[in-house]
């Protein structure tokens, strides 16, 4: 008997279902080339399960998420792309360094980058926006601050849904709202009906900073919050103001201590003053930031969220003063309030508080909305993540120890949440009623730097299809806070916490780790904790400079690699839920789509590097191309293996 009968012999069952399964082969035209392919050792392991979160909104206005196109990629501000990060990047350009930029930078299609500097100091940086060439950090052209600029948070782009394949950039000031074409052409340009407040008392807060557009879907018009929770709507078509002004219900936050010494706070400020100058009122940037940051000062203090599902308004901001137990002007509770616009009785529209909850501790953060809307996370200033439902019901709430300092990033896969605080990057999952911990990322750069004490997260993480795009800061310890004197860019393991890559940069950003479409990685400029670095240890560090950075993908053969394993697997899972959830597949289809036009850009770029042989370029080509023809619901198996071929046929590392 020879050992395949014997083996048959043994285990009947088994050959059984592999007679089948090549049977099963066979009736749907694949070939022995379909054997199922594997992912390479040195990429992740992590892989889709399952059902993905999936909404009932069209990406049609709203641009699918190659990039980001607004403060967190979408206006559900979930901190997702569909796109692959470039596995190896390096610095290609830091330019506009006289600007502090808090905010963006965000993306057009045209390859075109944008962003608003905050309170440009001198009348010969007197701007508004600015927009760059995303690939030479050029200057295509700026829009004049007139003098009166407070910032304006990110650009929000939006598809022009009377130019099939063309965008339209959006901006907000705290004085006017205009829609730009790519090429600087202004289409409309409308007062917002509020005026910066021309001189302010020493140390006052200016409220005249606006965080920018969001989308609000039903009624097809832009909306915009500022920071002292004057909330805005205005028609998408023609910049008609939609509604009246209406106010965020709370009081300024009290203002959290930094936990520094005054001796650093004092040398801080005097570091981003040599370089920013000071706001209107004469306070420093670093202490006017580092207030932000953290939630005080002011009644909002960050980004909001638009369900697009829904259109349901969501911000975060504090509490009215009453509701603390103590009339003084200032709030102690954070809020987070769900608004709509809604029917004023006399067939216009008014803003509407729907609902509302409170919490310990206020909040800096950006309330993060599911895709299907049925979610709504916030942090606190105490350590807690808090998961409502879209009525704002709490949910649960999960302590990681230490304040949370930027916005919660939220996976359409596997329920997985991305939380930061000012030292470590959490792996949540949502598990309905409760959360339970994943990991605590291991940071582990900067090797060879003797300085480095610590090392830390350094800026909100974002959510791409091969990974965690991070920034990680390398510096000193004064007490139990670190202070930066180094900065870079990495990716994460989404399955171990591990940096897969890193690549050391130029400056900090307090802003959100924004993706490209090609795969690189842009950061606003906006140096804190690098100021305390610089100031305690000038020898040690470079000096503060704004602008923007960005990194290019080096290698964009690995990134091909990367983005095709992303797609494969991604693939693979689809092929088994598609019957039962076509939905979820659907949207599956629609991420691998952008995949292998990601990748098929990669492949380019890499054989003008020299990275790769044309020939071998012809053949990845070839299998991207079977992949894309079966590309739907009953080929999805089909595509998955074209695409892990793909994967299997690029180097390891």
């Amino acid at each position: 008997m020879n050992s395949l009968s014997a083996r048959i012999q043994n285990n009947p069952g088994r050959f059984l279902l592999l007679a089948f399964s090549v049977a099963l082969v066979t009736a749907v035209g694949c070939t022995s080339s379909s054997v199922e392919q594997g992912v390479p050792e040195a990429v992740t392991s992590w892989a889709p399960v399952g059902e993905r979160t999936v909404g009932e909104y069209e990406y049609g206005i709203i641009p699918q998420p190659n990039a980001f196109h607004t403060m967190h990629a979408g206006p559900n501000n979930t901190d997702t792309v569909w796109v692959a990060t470039a596995p190896q990047v390096a610095l290609s350009w830091v330019f506009e360094t006289n600007f502090y930029v808090p905010e963006g930078p965000t993306y057009d299609n045209e390859g075109n980058l944008y962003f608003s500097p905050l309170f440009p100091q001198s009348p010969d940086f007197d701007v508004s926006l600015i927009s760059l060439d995303a690939d030479t950090g050029t200057r295509n052209w700026e829009i004049p601050g007139d003098g009166h600029n407070a910032g304006s948070g990110a650009i929000l782009i939006l598809n022009d849904p009377d130019n099939p394949g063309k965008q339209i950039i959006y901006h907000a000031t705290y004085e006017e709202v205009m829609a730009i074409k790519p090429d600087g052409t202004i289409l409309w340009q409308t007062p917002t009906g509020l005026t910066a407040p021309p001189t302010l008392e020493p140390g006052e807060r200016s409220p005249a900073h606006s965080f920018g557009f969001n989308y609000h879907p039903r009624t097809d018009s832009l909306v915009s919050v500022t920071l002292g929770g004057v909330i805005s709507a205005f028609k998408r078509t023609n910049g008609d103001m939609l509604a009246p002004l209406g106010q965020i219900p709370g009081a300024p936050a009290v203002s959290n201590d930094i936990g520094l010494p005054d001796f650093v706070v004092e040398l801080s400020n005097a570091e981003t003053d040599k370089v920013f100058g000071k706001t209107p009122s004469g306070q420093s940037f670093y202490e006017t930031i580092v207030d932000v940051i953290f939630g005080g000062g002011s009644i909002i203090t960050n980004y909001f969220a638009i369900d697009p599902n829904t259109s349901r308004i969501y911000v975060a901001a504090t509490a009215p003063d009453e509701d603390d137990g103590n009339m003084d002007g200032l709030s102690e509770l954070g809020a987070i309030y769900a608004l709509d616009l809604v029917d004023d009785g006399s067939g216009g529209l008014e803003f509407e508080v729907l609902s509302s909850a409170q919490f310990e501790g206020g909040t800096g953060s950006t309330p993060a909305v599911s895709e299907d809307g049925q979610r709504v996370y916030v942090s606190d200033n105490v350590g807690n993540v808090i998961a409502y439902d879209s009525a704002l019901s709490e949910l649960w709430r999960f302590d990681v120890g230490s304040p949370v300092a930027a916005s919660v990033a939220v996976s359409p896969d596997n329920r997985e949440l991305y939380a930061v605080t000012r030292r470590d990057v959490f792996k949540l999952t949502d598990n309905g009623n409760s959360a339970s911990l994943d990991w605590i990322a291991k940071l582990e750069a900067f090797e060879g730097y003797p300085e480095i004490e610590v090392v830390f997260q350094a800026l909100t993480p974002t959510i791409t299809a091969n990974g965690i795009a991070v920034s990680v800061g390398g510096g000193t310890l004064i007490g139990d806070r670190a202070l930066m004197l180094r900065v870079g860019v990495g990716l994460l393991d989404r399955e171990t916490g591990l940096l897969r890559s890193f690549t050391e940069g130029r400056e900090e950003s307090i802003a959100v780790t924004t993706i490209r479409p090609d795969g690189g990685i842009c950061t606003a400029n906006s140096p804190v904790r690098r100021a305390s670095g610089k100031a305690l240890n000038p020898d040690l560090t470079e000096d503060l400079i704004g602008g923007i950075s960005c990194y290019k993908p080096v290698r964009n053969d690995l990134l091909v690699r990367d983005a095709t394993c992303a797609a494969g697997v991604r693939a693979r899972n689809a092929a088994t839920v598609a019957e039962a959830a076509p939905t979820s597949a659907n949207q599956d289809i629609r991420q691998i789509q952008v995949l292998i036009d990601q990748s098929r850009a990669a492949i380019d770029r890499a054989v003008s590097d020299g990275d790769l042989e044309q020939a071998s370029a012809g053949g990845l080509n070839t299998d991207l191309d079977s992949a894309e023809a079966n590309l739907s619901i009953e080929g999805l198996a089909i595509a998955a293996n074209d695409l892990l071929r793909v994967c299997n046929a690029l180097p390891a590392e």
